[in-house]
């Protein structure tokens, strides 16, 4: 590969990654994607220093003067992001730029436009993407700056000095390339790929131990921002559906317990609704309070029911509510929540993290309500009935049927197991709704009409025929447990884990769940795709938890862990030590010498392999005899290397025995120096094979058998000397 081509090579790859890292936050918009694309690949294919020459300069100052009102309409309108409406701005320079590129400074500029892109992708987001794009630019990156630096010394030279290369091709002949016409692409590669890696793992101690700092400027940013319509102050029905279609990863769950162990069907909790009009569902009440703190936790509770509690681990992506979400019967929430505020209702909510993720901890009470413990007669507060007892409007086919699924029921709460047991199973369930969006009343339409429905009809036809069965109640939405990622450990809940189903309050145990939706029929994905799916989710989570957000907590457990490490290997080679001089102590008595020989005479084979490694690793003739060997070996495809390999050996045999190259003399003149000597010849005719393969047409051949007979006579000749 020639100089000119990798060098365009490394060029590209590093403004594509500068491009890729901005693209994958998935804030610009598509129009802008497609444009570069297109210009990046047609500007690789055509010739753009003519086009350079075909435009007047003063057509590019206007163009670009024409763009200044688009990226003010960009700020305020489009956009409406001045970090968006910059990156906007980046990408419109890299397209004029790139069809433009004839100078060195071109490309210079389009490397600093991709280190803005880059800076710019990190305040949007640091996903695993990111990282991957910001190593392929580093690695790119340090390529190109050098082959930069190779191209415009050689130009320098080649005009100023009237260098002339040794060789001249007829594709590089007057391209100012001609010094690198036959480049050693590969080598150069891998040799910045391993200085990359070298930077990188120098630099991973000093992530691990220099002192956390927290910004209160930076926040976590993410990426694409999910809209979940479904969770906010008015649920109309039907509305989850659409939510349902999505695959997008909402949040990642880490538990306390394995999923053998987990309570049946547990759900992550959102938000509970009191009021229905017959069509949505609503808050009456939308007052908001502030939640006590204890030590690193809000309190949501100063009592628990059981003490089988459940801990959580929540890594919620970029969201446009802000609900807290939390398995039932939270009793804390962990501050890293930020400002957290409850209602009436017992939903929690925090600041607005809109273009950022949130993690945070949960404890809650999983308990299953004891029916024995449950009893009519139990007094329920005169607020939750007046509330959760409401009822619109309706057809009265929808009581006689809440009469008819509970006929056979002794008390309140074995209606509800009964009316969530029917539900269950003489409906049907269905993302596609039929009929039911424009009648009057939907869910007189889905019970006696369709039959068949998603979970909020069924879940707002329990709520309401529970109420008219004189048992409060209220719908809730959220997500079920989402899929178990056995890779990393969590619980990965989607867009089309949103859920709704039903609390009803039955003391002592207060607000007890009831789901009476069907099982979903959709199948999990399985097999290769799932577990690519695990994969890539355990990574994210990784690179987010072990990477982003490594605090002061997470360095003191890598130092604790690290200073026990250090200790325990101190006590272990203080133990060795004291055994060693003990035996030290006693005398060594003859059966302890045949107890030696034993074990010397099975562990021969050992030393026996041992013995010559160490003798190559001391003697540097026989280290250097083989070394060469394998080196010649390795490169045979390449006559240069091979040649070089034995005129290097040959001359470090004459500097063993003081024969060194003096400063200033070239290496045809140290070997007709020697000419006097027995070492004289063939040295000489080595020194010439090397010139004629070094210096000579690329296609030259190299007889590897005569350079091996030369070194061995001048070899055998420094021997008689």
């Amino acid at each position: 590969m020639s100089f000119d081509r990798y060098f365009r090579i490394s060029s590209y790859f590093l403004i594509g990654s500068g491009f890729v890292s901005v693209a994958a936050t998935g804030r610009i918009h598509p129009v802008w994607t497609i444009l570069f694309a297109g210009v990046f690949v047609a500007s690789w294919r055509m010739n753009t220093a003519r086009l350079r020459q075909s435009i007047p300069l003063w057509l590019l100052n206007c163009i670009a003067l024409a763009y200044i009102p688009i990226f003010l309409w960009d700020t305020r309108m489009l956009s409406r992001s001045f970090v968006v409406a910059a990156i906007h701005l980046l990408i419109f320079a890299a397209c004029i730029k790139l069809i433009t590129l004839s100078k060195d400074r071109d490309y210079l500029q389009l490397y600093l436009i991709s280190l803005a892109e880059i800076l710019a992708a990190s305040t949007l987001t640091v996903n695993l993407i990111f990282g991957v794009c910001l190593i392929a630019f580093i690695i790119a990156g340090t390529n190109s700056i050098v082959l930069f630096e190779m191209r415009r010394s050689n130009a320098k030279m080649w005009s100023e000095a009237k260098v002339q290369p040794f060789v001249r091709r007829k594709e590089t002949q007057g391209s100012e390339l001609e010094l690198f016409s036959s480049f050693p692409a590969r080598l150069f590669f891998l040799s910045t790929v391993g200085m990359t890696l070298l930077i990188l793992a120098a630099a991973v101690p000093l992530f691990l131990l220099l002192p956390r700092v927290a910004m209160g400027f930076y926040q976590r940013p993410s990426g694409r921002t999910q809209f979940i319509s479904g969770f906010s102050d008015r649920v109309e029905l039907g509305q989850i559906g659409t939510i349902q279609q999505s695959s997008a990863v909402v949040m990642r769950i880490q538990t306390s317990v394995p999923p053998s162990e987990m309570p049946a069907n547990l759900k992550w909790r959102g938000l509970a609704f009191d009021y229905f009009d017959g069509r949505a569902w609503k808050n009456t009440d939308r007052r908001r309070f502030s939640v006590p703190t204890q030590g690193h936790y809000y309190k949501l509770e100063n009592s628990a029911q059981g003490t089988a509690w459940l801990n959580q681990s929540f890594f919620v992506e970029a969201l446009s509510t802000n609900v807290v979400f939390a398995a039932s019967k939270a009793l804390a929430v962990s501050i890293d929540a930020g400002r957290l505020q409850r209602d009436s209702a017992g939903n929690l909510f925090t600041d607005s993290h809109i273009l950022k993720k949130v993690r945070y901890s949960a404890v809650s009470d999983t308990i299953r309500p004891n029916p024995d413990n449950i009893s009519d007669l139990a007094p329920i507060p005169e607020d939750i009935l007046e509330k959760y007892l409401q009822l619109p409007e309706e057809d009265p086919r929808v009581m006689e049927l809440a009469r008819q699924a509970t006929v056979k029921a002794g008390n309140k709460f074995s209606k509800a197991m009964l009316l969530e047991q029917y539900l269950q199973s003489h409906y049907r369930y269905s993302l596609v709704l039929r009929g039911t969006p424009n009648s009057k009343d939907p869910l007189a339409a889905f019970l006696f009409d369709t039959r068949s429905g998603h979970c909020e009809y069924f879940a707002s036809s329990m709520t309401i025929m529970l109420r008219q069965l004189g048992i409060p109640a209220r719908l809730v939405n959220g997500f079920r447990t989402g899929e178990y990622n056995s890779i990393g450990g969590n619980w990965t809940v989607r867009q089309y884990h949103a859920h709704s189903w039903v609390e009803a309050y039955f003391p002592p145990y207060g607000w007890v769940e009831f789901d009476p939706t069907p099982a979903d029929p959709g199948q999990p994905k399985t097999g290769f795709f799932r577990l690519i799916s695990d994969l890539t989710d355990a990574i994210d989570l990784w690179w987010w938890e072990g990477i982003l957000n490594y605090d002061s907590s997470k360095q003191f457990r890598v130092l604790s862990v690290l200073q026990a490490t250090l200790e325990k290997c101190r006590q272990s080679a203080a133990i060795f030590w004291a055994r060693v001089y003990e035996k030290g102590r006693t005398q060594v008595s003859f059966a302890h010498l045949r107890t030696a020989a034993v074990s010397f005479g099975k562990e021969w084979i050992l030393w026996a392999a041992l013995i010559p490694l160490v003798a190559m690793l001391l003697v540097r003739r026989l280290r250097r005899r083989i070394l060469g060997a394998i080196r010649r070996r390795w490169h045979h495809d390449d006559a240069r290397t091979v040649a070089a390999s034995f005129f290097a050996e040959a001359l470090d045999l004459l500097r063993d025995r003081g024969i060194q190259l003096n400063r200033g003399q070239t290496a045809l003149e140290f070997a007709r120096s020697l000419r006097a000597g027995p070492p004289g010849d063939p040295f000489l005719a080595l020194t010439q094979m090397y010139y004629s393969v070094r210096f000579g047409p690329p296609d030259l051949p190299f007889d590897r058998s005569e350079a091996q007979a030369q070194l061995r006579r001048l070899r055998n000749s420094l021997r008689k000397t």
